[in-house]
């Protein structure tokens, strides 16, 4: 009989041990920095969700009620309950509040999708003010990813502020055409439009704005083509120059064209991907307008990566641990478990059969993917590719003396 749903899936195996260690090594990465974990709610009031949440995502709410009959969506952004617990939980005076997280979402899947959750990690910088969150936020992102041994990350960087300063200056349906193409990626009917707009003084910069993009070049040119409106290009050109200082600069595509969600984010944004396929990773940035939304004063930044994407392609960058098959047969338990854990000690990871007999325990051992088995009736490890035996003293001995 299968439990599972279309849609949803069971995670085991190397997936699950791999997401295990990119969640320890994420925790390791932002904890020392002042995030702490944080676990969300699993259910999200209706009527509390539906004017903060984006609009893209009012249709893929994926709904319920509570036990006690509230409206319900099962957990559709974690961001939302990060500002909703730091809400109720913290004055204003105990801000700035940084936040960590692993934890699945729930969506209407968009076609041809078929997932309706996904496994996100994620932090949150809730309350600051100033550029120097978005500078600690991503270093901290990319530092992270860049020591993971996975396909090479590449950060997109944009600012939606910019974008939305200089619209307002055409007239509305000029500049709603604009960002509809932006955001469609269709840039041909964009070219299009560009030429057609009233005269304006930034009337080259929008001819040039979806081919803006590049390096430290590119925000520059930006600057020359702004003319009087230069000053909004200043917050992007300061995160890139203390990002480039942090060592980041080769990590870093500045695309004054990136457009995302308009409503939602209010300032600096980003996207993250593989740099040779372009297969996302996640992305982010500043969303001052849901503190807004929730009572809040201030400024916050955050991110959400895909955590089984990344598990996927990340190789262990550690040296895999050597397994071990342990026959425990009819030996005590404290005495197997004291040598279980004496072998562990030495780096070796080790699986205890507790069953008395079986017919062929060395197949066993590599249908389920052993380097090793001992034997603790006969006091002998066998590797299992070789056939060579050793005594269980000479092993340990050996190991201890290097």
């Amino acid at each position: 009989m299968k439990l599972t749903p279309r849609g949803c899936k069971n995670i085991g195996g190397d997936v699950a041990l791999s997401v295990e260690e990119l969640r320890r090594d994420f925790m390791e990465a932002f904890i020392p920095y002042g995030y702490r974990p944080f676990w969300p709610s699993g259910l999200q009031l209706l009527e509390a969700i539906t004017d903060k949440i984006s609009p893209n995502l009012h249709n893929r709410f994926m709904v319920t009620n509570s036990f006690f009959g509230e409206p319900c969506a099962v957990r559709t952004d974690v961001t939302l309950g990060v500002v909703d617990y730091c809400a109720s939980h913290f004055e204003p005076h105990e801000r700035p509040l940084r936040l960590c997280y692993t934890e699945r979402i729930y969506r209407r899947p968009k076609s041809p999708d078929k997932n309706v959750e996904r496994l996100q990690m994620g932090a949150e910088l809730i309350g600051w003010e100033g550029e120097g969150a978005d500078v600690e936020l991503i270093s901290l992102l990319l530092s992270f990813l860049n020591g993971l041994n996975c396909p090479k990350i590449a950060l997109t960087l944009g600012d939606v502020s910019l974008i939305q300063r200089a619209i307002k200056s055409l007239p509305s349906p000029h500049g709603k055409v604009l960002l509809d193409c932006l955001e469609r990626g269709s840039l041909d009917e964009y070219a299009e439009a560009a030429k057609n707009l009233p005269p304006s003084p930034l009337s080259s910069f929008f001819e040039e704005l979806p081919w803006l993009k590049g390096n430290a070049e590119v925000l520059y040119r930006a600057s020359e083509l702004l003319g009087e409106m230069e000053e909004a290009i200043r917050p992007l050109k300061f995160i890139y120059s203390e990002l480039a200082k942090l060592g980041h600069e080769d990590s870093i595509v500045v695309d004054l064209s990136l457009v995302r969600e308009l409503d939602y984010y209010s300032g600096p944004i980003f996207d993250v991907y593989f740099e040779e396929t372009g297969v996302s990773v996640g992305g982010g940035g500043r969303y001052d307008r849901l503190l807004e939304a929730c009572g809040m004063l201030g400024q916050a930044v955050g991110f959400a990566l895909d955590l089984e994407r990344l598990a996927l392609s990340v190789n262990k960058k550690r040296g895999k641990a050597q397994k071990i098959l342990l026959w425990a047969q009819k030996n005590a338990p404290s005495y197997v478990l004291k040598c279980a854990e004496e072998l562990i000690l030495l780096g070796y990871s080790v699986e205890i059969l507790w069953r008395e007999k079986d017919p062929d325990i060395r197949e066993l051992a590599r249908i389920k993917g052993y380097d090793l088995l001992l034997d603790l009736n006969r006091g002998n490890i066998i590797e299992l590719s070789s056939g060579d035996e050793t005594f269980l003293d000479d092993f340990l001995g050996g190991e201890n003396d290097d």
